[in-house]
This record gives structure tokens, sequence and C-alpha cells, in this order.
């Protein structure tokens, strides 16, 4: 698990945040995890949305 999967599942980071790591983070990250942790950010925004 990466630093982003940690921070963003203890809620001390926001997808916003986790997001913004993300994207200075992926070319760092193993391909198939950079799809998990997108995905996370996804569904976290998509859910923040319908609230």
């Amino acid at each position: 698990m990466c630093l982003i999967c940690i921070e963003f599942e203890k809620q001390r980071m926001t997808a916003k945040e986790a997001r913004r790591a993300f994207s200075e983070m992926v070319v760092d990250l193993d391909p198939d995890h950079a799809k998990v942790v997108k995905k996370m950010l996804d569904d976290a925004e998509t859910d923040a949305d319908k609230s």
C-alpha cells in the first residue's frame, strides 16, 4: 500500500489532496496499483458528489 492509500483511508487526506499527490507520484507507482488508486479516488469523488 502506498502513502496516498494509507493517508486517504485514515481520512488524513481529502480526495482533492490525494488526487494532487497522485498526480505527482503516479510515475513512481506500479501501473496496476496506479489503476487501483485512481479508481479509489474516482469512487470517493463520485460519492462526495452524491452527498
